[in-house]
């Protein structure tokens, strides 16, 4: 086993396909094949099953697939290790969140580029979920996450307290108002996130027995939405503060907090336990206690 071969092995495994695993490697579909035969032969395992003539990945084959995904990360994670040694000067950052942190995100990455100008920064937005998966994976480098995400390939710094708030137009009667209750929000049309949200689960795990008497008006896919819908008057909505920061010095929407105390997400900052001594990695840690 070599790594061409892994290569080659991992390029089907991803395309589906030799003949499309070839053009991404610029080489032949025969010697694809050929390279994918001698890897069988060589491990001594089928690593794919032909299924109406296309590659499935055997059982086999999908710890390997694992297992090549590691190297490669290891195998770039060493020449960063040599880009690290030329004081960061180049390489490529690799940051993934939910929407609600990207506002965060934006921000950390802002503050990395000034002290290392010289790194590639690359920001993508999936659910929490998706997020660990992609850590795991080591698809990508950083990722801001819940606390309540957990796994144990997962390193994880306290990055930010994230104090939700309720969100009114400024005519409704409560855009004047320092608090609000949960009974009061209790009985009001609420415009939230979808059931799978983070923001959402974590609204209903504080408010217990309580959010079974909320008077749900809309269900809407993105916070923008919710914006938008609580602008015209459409009802009341909970959201992260940092999400209405450029609403709010605008004037038009009003945050009001939860006069109940525990309304604070807190998110975190998680990497690949594997990746401990990565330079990006301890480039990004140290702007957090700068």
């Amino acid at each position: 086993m070599n790594l061409n071969q892994l290569r080659v092995f991992d390029a089907v495994a991803r395309t589906g396909s030799f003949s499309r695993a070839a053009e991404t490697l610029s080489v032949t579909q025969p010697a694809v094949t050929l390279q994918i035969r001698q890897l069988e032969r060589d491990c001594g395992v089928q690593l794919f099953e032909r299924i109406r003539r296309r590659p499935r990945l055997s059982d086999a084959g999908r710890r390997l697939q694992d297992y090549a995904r590691r190297i490669f990360a290891l195998v770039e994670e060493a020449g960063r290790h040599l880009e690290g040694a030329r004081g960061l000067s180049s390489g490529r950052l690799r940051v993934v969140t939910g929407p609600t942190g990207s506002a965060y995100a934006a921000d950390l990455m802002a503050a990395f580029h000034r002290r290392h100008p010289g790194i590639e920064l690359a920001l993508s937005l999936d659910t929490s979920e998706r997020i660990v998966q992609r850590i795991v994976a080591l698809d990508d480098d950083i990722g801001l996450v819940g606390a309540e995400q957990k796994h144990p390939a997962l390193a994880r710094t306290p990055f930010r307290l994230d104090p939700l708030v309720v969100i009114v137009a400024p005519r409704h009667p409560w855009a004047r108002r320092r608090t609000v209750s949960v009974r009061e929000l209790a009985e009001a049309p609420l415009i939230v996130r979808e059931a799978v949200s983070t923001t959402r689960r974590f609204i209903e795990t504080r408010l217990g027995a309580a959010a079974r008497r909320l008077r749900i008006a809309m269900e809407l896919g993105s916070n923008d939405a919710i914006k938008r819908a609580v602008e015209v008057g459409a009802g009341v909505g909970i959201v992260s503060r940092q999400v209405v920061r450029t609403e709010l010095r605008a004037g038009t929407l009003r945050a009001i907090p939860l006069r109940e105390r525990g309304f604070v997400h807190q998110i975190d900052l998680v990497h690949h336990r594997d990746r401990a001594g990565s330079p990006l990695i301890g480039a990004v840690l140290a702007l957090l206690v700068s």
